[in-house]
């Protein structure tokens, strides 16, 4: 277990940062890019607002939110590769 966690330290914070990211802060993200908007003048950035507005929108309003987020967080925590030549045939770890 403790060469697991030294080698794979970094994913485990990482894929908490992704799923509270994609829980609290799409709609905070939004509002970033609306208030840069607003200083630059940009109307690329204004895309930007509006699509981190429909994303925390409809993501927040979803029932299966928590349940999308805890499952990147897997996703993005498990080391697939490793698991991957574990289980494949002919290779030698």
């Amino acid at each position: 277990m403790r060469q697991f966690l030294r080698t794979y330290w970094l994913r485990l914070p990482m894929a908490l940062l992704v799923a509270v990211y994609l829980k609290f802060l799409l709609v905070p993200t939004a509002v970033v890019f609306y208030e840069l908007h607003h200083l630059t003048g940009l109307d690329a950035i204004y895309w930007g607002y509006s699509i981190f507005k429909v994303m925390g929108y409809y993501f927040g309003n979803w029932g299966f939110q928590t349940v999308a987020c805890v499952g990147v967080a897997i996703l993005i925590a498990i080391p697939w590769r490793r698991i991957y030549r574990l289980i494949k045939p002919g290779t030698v770890n």
